[in-house]
């Protein structure tokens, strides 16, 4: 069962949230190169005490916090016995829609990768972390001997992932309840793909 989050845990996530939008918001006025954590702090309204309780520096702050699957959701993927990639994208529904996903700060990020694209590692790599925990997941399904196969699939997952939240930035009519089917939907395009090999 899903712990609620306390009012002290909500606050924390919209502070971190501000942070990153003023990190966003400075970046692209000013060019990522040009943008420190004091202008984040001032912009956010905030100290920069504050600023370093939720971000190590500004490229953390502009990538944001890194979702993570909770204990049920890891608890219900191992209890499960439907099709890995199914069960591994339900996994990542079950994620999203534990958070509130913010379209605002996802368009700031498209926009700043628009016009900074020597950043898009930086966003990439915060992926890293998701894709570790798919692939972590995966390998309880299929042994510690396939973990190079569960690493691939997951890095497959957590691109498509990633690919699907910059058209979601963009396209009001696409609601968030659908990002993980389209996500699903592109795999499905690679597996034709694969199949023609």
């Amino acid at each position: 069962m899903a712990v609620k989050p306390t009012l002290r845990d909500r606050r924390r996530v919209q502070t971190a949230r501000e942070i990153q939008r003023a990190a966003l918001s400075l970046a692209l006025r000013h060019g990522h190169d040009a943008v420190t954590t004091e202008m984040i702090a001032a912009e956010a309204g905030i100290s920069q005490r504050t600023f370093f309780n939720y971000y190590l520096n500004k490229d953390a702050a502009i990538v944001g916090e890194a979702p993570c699957f909770d204990d049920g959701t890891v608890a219900w993927f191992r209890a499960s016995s439907g099709p890995l990639l199914a069960d591994l994208l339900q996994a990542l529904r079950r994620l999203l829609n534990g958070g509130e996903l913010d379209r605002g700060t996802s368009q700031l990020i498209d926009r700043l990768l628009d016009t900074a694209p020597e950043l898009l590692p930086i966003f990439y790599g915060s992926l890293r972390r998701l894709r570790d925990q798919i692939a972590d997941l995966a390998v309880t399904r299929i042994g510690a001997d396939a973990r190079p196969d569960a690493e691939l699939l997951a890095e497959a997952i957590s691109h498509a992932l990633g690919d699907t939240f910059r058209i979601w930035a963009n396209d009001e009519a696409m609601s968030a309840d659908s990002i993980v089917d389209v996500a699903g939907a592109k795999l499905q395009v690679l597996r034709g793909y694969l199949a023609q090999v």
